[in-house]
């Protein structure tokens, strides 16, 4: 009884206590900057800062309390500049709770509470690392819940535009680097204001809070939009001449001399961020930097976003305190989106895994274009909802980078290429305990010889660590690529730690003079994909169907497709939509030009009592203009299946096109599909089919082919046949 009337006067006592500091912070010219607040982490076992304003020569102490106990404390002077910042030494990370009491000239005047030590990141970059995880696939379903998360997070939530002279940096930007974020705040995670936290630092924390047993800061600073340019201070860009003129031919580096406050761009201007988002923050001390950017720079130089990207981290790590060593910063790849037909997405993905490998002690990249795709609807297809996978990996790569648990923590990267024997051989590093496909078949991989048109290609793994890469079509392999197309999410192959997947290797190319900028995933192809994503102007971007049918029903059987149609039915791959105002349209990722290919050949099984035959393909440059090539160098474009239930192969001459499948009417190159709208393999039987497809292939143009027709008046059986070879003949004078 007597224990618990001590603890009950104790507390009076405090809050007495508190209430006197209170009144007294209401007189004094001492003032903490906006940044600091109850409920904040301070980085374990390094210097904690605390810094404010006030009278000029005042005495400031900062003392650390663990109840009634002063663990440590620290004392400065108010300089000249009216500024002050006061130090001590944090103590281990721990789940006590501590309180940071400020004196001015002997008197307390200002108290933190609910203060904790532990591990703090800085979560930076643009709209998908500010993307909230109340919106992400998991939050939302913990915001529905109102689910109260973890007391023992930390969040500085930094506004997307701050405040400056009244107003936010969407109207004012100021040239000069400011010492304060006035509307940011500190919340924990009992805070239903957490859920503004960035959904992919929040599931980095998560895990961070899990393995580390203690709490976790993230000081949350992000722009949706934003430039790296707009993350680098001024002295840093122009230290580097070449980013500069580089940035000035890009109007994205304003000189101050012509820097106006009411006339910058937050998203895009050097400084615009860092000036006010970045530069209050130096007087914490993160351990690292989980950084997620790039979509609105995909159109630089390579070479220019890597200087970009080391200035930043050499300069965030003299601000952040780093003396001797570079900040350690874990950073992803993009997730697959189509950026325009001149902007390969993988290319850049290859170059942040070459950036890594710059500063290999420091950086950590992850790939994540296998995370589904899926988004809501006003965010976008360019903003995944799927942000727990994403935090999850980072925080893999930030435990082997920075706390040493594995050697492993980087996207994998090629050792050795070996071409033999028809056969390109892949070995790997930073494959943990080696390399193994998400399923049964590899996917991904295409190869190219010396005409450097790629082609799907068949991989094995042969070896902890290596891969061989080959295709039927290719004899004389120069090149290999991986994941290298718009649409790779598809890519099955993951480095291993345990037995189990990990990190999922990255997109690559083998020989860089061959670039892959032909080659689209052509998922239709390999007959066992029932789905596949398009990545298509908002709002028709999702998984549709890879086939289609007209008077037959499709089925998918492991690794072939199955038809079941009568009479007159017809199949086709899915590369076309129908918009809102019933325009056809083909899916922007999906290839169209087939004049680098010389045959396209597939597998076909009658499982009917009667021969079904293969009419023709038709392929449409049109809605109503197709041709069809010649099947198995027979002159038509027709081939007997005989119901024996045996594969037999079927070859298309990409090269003899027979408008309208009449073969009396024209024998034109593949000029004529450098843009077909769609295809189509049509069928005939007498009453219901059976039929199996599959191992489809294209067989590049074995040489550079011109214009040429060759209307066979003199064939014409009947009189739609001699029209159309007529019609061709008057055509063919023009070209």
């Amino acid at each position: 009884m007597f224990k618990k009337l001590i603890s009950v006067l104790l507390a009076v006592s405090f809050v007495f206590s508190f209430a006197v500091f209170v009144n007294a912070e209401e007189s004094t010219d001492t003032k903490l900057y906006t940044i600091y607040a109850d409920g904040m982490l301070f980085q374990r076992e390094k210097e904690a800062i605390i810094a404010g304003t006030g009278k000029v020569g005042d005495k400031i102490t900062a003392e650390l309390y663990h109840g009634k106990k002063l663990v440590t404390s620290g004392e400065g002077v108010v300089g000249k500049d009216g500024k002050f910042s006061v130090s001590f030494m944090a103590p281990k990370g721990s789940y006590t709770q501590y309180l940071i009491m400020i004196k001015e000239n002997d008197e307390y005047i200002i108290t933190l509470k609910n203060i904790v030590f532990g591990e703090l990141w800085l979560a930076s970059g643009q709209s998908n690392m500010m993307y909230p995880l109340s919106q992400s696939k998991t939050g939302a379903k913990m915001w529905e819940n109102k689910q109260q998360l973890s007391p023992w997070l930390r969040v500085l939530l930094v506004p997307g535009y701050p405040e400056y002279k009244g107003e936010n940096s969407l109207t004012l930007l100021p040239l000069e680097k400011q010492d304060d974020i006035t509307d940011a705040v500190w919340v924990t995670g009992e805070d239903m204001n957490v859920y503004g936290v960035s959904a992919v630092a929040y599931f980095f924390a998560e895990e961070l809070m899990k393995k580390l047993d203690m709490p976790v800061g993230i000081l949350n600073s992000s722009l949706g939009g934003s430039s790296i340019a707009s993350w680098l201070s001024r002295e840093t860009c122009e230290s580097d001449s070449a980013l500069t003129d580089y940035l000035a031919e890009r109007e994205q580096y304003v000189p101050a001399s012509k820097w106006k406050e009411n006339k910058q761009n937050v998203y895009t201007d050097v400084t615009g961020n860092y000036n006010q988002k970045i530069h209050p923050l130096k007087y914490f001390r993160p351990t690292g930097m989980i950084w997620y950017q790039g979509e609105t720079d995909i159109s630089w130089k390579s070479e220019m976003y890597s200087r970009a990207f080391t200035l930043m981290q050499k300069s965030y790590s003299d601000l952040f305190g780093f003396k001797d060593e570079l900040m350690p910063i874990v950073y992803t790849q993009l997730a697959p989106y189509y950026y325009g037909d001149e902007t390969i997405l993988p290319e850049r993905n290859y170059h942040y895994t070459k950036i890594q490998q710059e500063y290999p002690h420091s950086r950590a990249v992850i790939s994540i274009h296998d995370i589904p795709l899926t988004y809501l609807v006003p965010v976008g297809v360019i903003h995944p909802e799927h942000k727990e996978e994403v935090g999850q990996r980072m925080f893999f790569a930030a435990e082997g980078l920075v706390y040493g648990k594995r050697e492993t923590y980087t996207v994998s990267t090629i050792k050795n290429v070996e071409i033999r024997d028809g056969s390109i051989h892949v070995t790997f590093e930073n494959i943990g305990d080696g390399i193994k496909a998400k399923g049964d078949k590899i996917i991904g991989f295409a190869i190219c010889d010396e005409r450097g048109i790629y082609v799907p290609a068949e991989a094995e793994i042969v070896s902890h660590n290596t891969v061989r890469v080959y295709s039927e079509a290719i004899k004389n392999p120069v090149s290999a690529s991986y994941a290298y197309c718009t649409s790779n999410m598809r890519s099955n192959l993951y480095a291993t730690e345990n037995g189990n997947l990990a990190l999922p290797i990255g997109p690559f190319v083998t020989n860089e003079n061959y670039m892959t900028r032909t080659w689209l995933d052509q998922p239709w192809m390999d007959c066992d994909n029932e789905k596949v994503w398009f990545n298509e102007a908002d709002p028709y971007s999702a998984f549709y169907n890879t086939w289609e049918s007209e008077n037959a029903v499709i089925s998918f059987e492991g690794s072939h497709i199955n038809i079941k149609g009568q009479n007159e039915f017809t199949v086709n791959p899915t590369i076309t939509y129908t918009n809102d105002e019933g325009d056809k349209k083909v899916y922007r990722d999906v290839q169209r030009n087939y004049t680098h290919y010389g045959e396209l050949s597939f597998s076909v099984r009658n499982n009917s009592n009667k021969d079904v035959v293969f009419d023709y393909l038709k392929l449409y440059r049109e809605t109503f203009m197709w041709y069809s090539p010649e099947a198995n160098g027979s002159g038509n474009s027709s081939v007997v299946i005989p119901a024996d239930g045996e594969w037999h192969e079927i070859t298309l001459d990409l090269n003899t096109l027979y408008l309208y499948a009449n073969e009396c009417g024209a024998i034109s190159p593949n000029n004529m599909i450098e843009y077909l709208l769609d295809m189509k393999f049509c069928f005939t039987s007498e009453g219901e089919a059976d039929i199996d497809l599959d191992n489809f292939r294209f067989i590049p143009e074995e040489e550079n082919t011109s214009f040429r027709f060759e209307a066979k008046l003199s064939d014409a059986d009947n009189v739609w046949e001699f029209i159309c070879a007529l019609f061709v003949s008057i055509l063919g004078i023009f070209f």
